[in-house]
């Protein structure tokens, strides 16, 4: 036999395995219930203490909560959608799917009795019964973009995604998990603290307690699509547990019935976690940081117990392990997006803040004796340092990031969000995917998240740390105090080890003969000068004060003064070659001037719906870079939708106070690009054995266009606008 043949067998046996395994595991959900039996006694600990919430923040929380008792929600480019069973959906670029009958929800739970697996629907029915009257249920099985609608009945691993044109089962995940409910706890803090415009503190706590009564009666472990994705599991736990705790810290607490049914449902979604790690043995990514960090949580609140202890000692090693994986030793993500950049690092900064603040009896389970902390490695620390490191170099002067990468928009927690106000009109005017749907007058208040906003990630950081002068001023404040709650006060110290990635390189002697020796090389193959764009820039002060952050392991090089922000991307894929959320960006640019943006990527936008989509902004045909009059990608993208190929190997040759030098041989020969900074001017150069089209039609005025080919902008997933200029 051989050694393919030996290769073939081992899999198919395991899929052999894994089929049969599922089928027994399926017969065994449908003859008994898979709600959890025996948890009566459990109760959930680890008390936060009061939170503080920015006054600039109390009118946009005001309006948000409004819009959350009311079952309101605006999640990946939906718009404020009331979502609620048998709305008309809008559908997603044409692709509309009919959402199935309204409901009449009666208050013994008998609607349902058709909607529930069989071995379930008696304790379903237990659990509605607790739901005040008169709750209006949400349809948590919906995809509210398209109107397609997933089954309850069917088993977790059987759910389906990416089969229809236009669903995305994004959508009903994002809604799952559940992330409106820290701030109906913050608005609770707010009310009891008799701020302005808030309701009766009762109100919020009531939403709270029926949203979550409405989920788990219509959500059985292990049926239906909100149990698919491991990530969104551990998400859930997350944000349940964060809010749960911010209402206790402020005064409230709940009935048992309800406690017993909350209490349960943790642990069913840690005993989930575990039963499906989202593990792989060459690649594990922000889904199973996901996993570990959930686990933890959920270990962490629960009583100490076997199986809970087991739950904790694994967690803790595994997020030790995985952040000294998943990190580079600068502190950057290993999967080539800025965005993911942010989940995953809140996920790191989270964990080990509630590690910080284990109570006495979890740390005995760790092995550690009284009042002693666990000990992180040196590299750990170092590499946690760095993530807020790199989220404050690669900040634009208008407080939003560049989008390189992929950008789902995802979270850990939403505690404080950054939101844009306008009013209706005005948002549809921007918004195309708003464009004729929502159920409020042209004149309210309409609020945008920025999700390229990521100061909260600084934020958490700030709590987490005892900032030096190399420490930012934040304007946020919830994420600070609720890391310093979940520390207890224990704060990691900054190393003092990193170096500081702002390093002035101007005026190196030996940095300008390498600039001019590869500048003119290049310029002596005159056959090879394909194109070439100068950029003026008003004034003759751009340099001043100029400084350079180099992220080689990320691929990320920035310029910066005070009236320039420069950023090049050049280097890994991410992912291991895999480049599961890279782009074909590689020598492309943002240029952002006296914090305008002149030249933008345009973003992600959609993933599985729209699969033409999803290529159409991975294409270097969306980016500010080099290629061929003849079309053709750098890296291939037909590997799949999460699958770049490796085949560009692009390299920073200079980066220097005089600009950088790059190359790539995705198109075969090898390609490069000069940029050249001047006072008044950013020059790019292509060289090519080849004809090259310059990616960008010529400037208009004095400014540049800021996409390619009249793609619209997306700054968050499923959310796109056409700049003025377009329009």
């Amino acid at each position: 036999m051989t050694a393919h043949h030996s290769i073939y067998l081992r899999y198919a046996a395991r899929r052999i395995w894994r089929l049969a395994t599922n089928f027994v595991h399926q017969c065994r959900d449908g003859l008994r219930t898979t709600y959890s039996r025996g948890l009566a006694n459990w109760q959930i600990s680890q008390d936060l203490s009061r939170a503080d919430i920015p006054a600039e923040f109390l009118l946009i929380l005001r309006d948000l909560v409004e819009h959350y008792l009311g079952h309101r929600f605006d999640l990946l480019g939906s718009g404020w959608v009331h979502v609620r069973h048998g709305i008309r959906c809008r559908g997603l670029e044409g692709y509309r799917y009919e959402s199935g009958d309204a409901v009449q929800p009666d208050p013994d739970g008998r609607w349902l009795m058709t909607r529930i697996s069989r071995s379930n629907v008696e304790e379903s029915r237990r659990i509605w019964r607790m739901v005040r009257p008169g709750y209006v249920p949400i349809d948590w099985h919906l995809d509210f973009k398209s109107g397609y609608r997933w089954s309850e009945r069917i088993w977790y691993r059987h759910v389906p995604f990416g089969h229809l044109p236009g669903v995305d089962v994004k959508v009903p995940w994002e809604l799952a998990r559940m992330q409106h409910l820290p701030q109906l706890a913050l608005a609770h803090a707010a009310a009891a603290s008799a701020q302005q415009g808030f309701v009766s503190p009762f109100v919020y706590l009531t939403e709270f307690r029926d949203e979550v009564l409405d989920f788990v009666a219509t959500n059985p472990p292990r049926f239906g699509v909100n149990w698919r994705s491991t990530m969104d599991v551990a998400l859930r736990v997350v944000n349940w547990l964060v809010a749960y705790n911010l209402f206790r810290a402020h005064g409230s607490d709940f009935d048992r019935g309800f406690e017993e049914v909350f209490e349960r449902s943790v642990y069913e979604h840690g005993l989930h976690i575990a039963n499906n790690l989202e593990w792989d043995q060459r690649l594990r990514a922000n889904h199973y940081l996901a996993n570990v960090v959930g686990l933890l949580f959920a270990s962490v609140y629960l009583p100490c117990g076997p199986e809970t202890d087991r739950w904790l000692v694994f967690a803790v090693r595994e997020l030790i392990q995985e952040v000294g994986s998943q990190f580079n030793p600068d502190g950057t993500n290993c999967e080539a997006s800025t965005c993911y950049h942010r989940l995953s690092g809140e996920m790191a900064i989270y964990g080990t803040a509630l590690i910080l603040g284990l109570p006495e009896e979890k740390r005995q389970v760790l092995g550690l004796e009284k009042g002693e902390l666990v000990s992180f490695p040196d590299s750990y620390l170092d590499r946690l340092e760095g993530i807020p490191e790199f989220t404050r170099a690669i900040t634009k002067p208008n407080g939003q990031v560049p989008q390189i990468g992929d950008n789902d928009s995802g979270r850990l927690l939403k505690l404080e969000p950054v939101y844009r106000k306008y009013t209706v009109a005005a948002a549809k005017a921007r918004y195309a995917n708003l464009a004729g749907y929502n159920d409020l007058p042209d004149h309210a208040a309409y609020w945008v998240e920025d999700s390229l906003d990521h100061g909260h990630l600084l934020a958490a950081a700030q709590g987490l740390f005892q900032l030096d002068d190399r420490g930012t001023a934040v304007e946020r404040h919830v994420e600070t105090s609720l890391i310093s709650m979940l520390t207890k006060g224990t704060p990691l110290p900054l190393s003092g080890s990193r170096s500081d990635s702002s390093a002035d390189h101007l005026g190196v002697t030996d940095e300008d003969a390498v600039w001019f020796r590869i500048h003119d090389e290049l310029m002596m193959w005159p056959e090879a000068f394909n194109s070439s764009l100068e950029i003026p820039i008003p004034g003759n002060t751009i340099l001043k004060d100029l400084t350079l952050h180099a992220f080689p392991y990320f691929g990320l090089y920035l310029f910066r003064s005070g009236r320039l922000y420069l950023a090049v991307r050049c280097g890994s894929i991410g992912q291991q070659g895999i480049g599961g959320h890279a782009h074909n960006d590689q020598l492309s640019i943002e240029l952002s001037v006296d914090t305008m943006d002149w030249i933008t990527d345009p973003g992600s936008y959609l993933y599985t719906p729209l699969p033409a989509r999803r290529q159409q902004y991975r294409s270097v045909k969306a980016h500010f870079a080099p290629r061929p009059a003849h079309g053709g990608e750098p890296c291939r993208l037909d590997l799949g939708l999460f699958r770049l190929g490796d085949d560009a190997h692009a390299r920073c040759l200079y980066f220097g106070g005089r600009g950088f030098i790059g190359m790539h041989q995705g198109y075969g020969s090898p390609l490069y690009r000069t940029i050249e900074l001047t006072p008044h001017s950013v020059a790019v150069k292509d060289f090519y054995r080849g004809a090259l089209l310059f990616c960008h039609p010529a400037p208009r005025s004095d400014r540049v266009d800021v996409n390619t080919d009249g793609i619209p902008v997306s700054p968050g997933y499923g959310v796109r606008y056409v700049p003025d200029y377009l329009g």
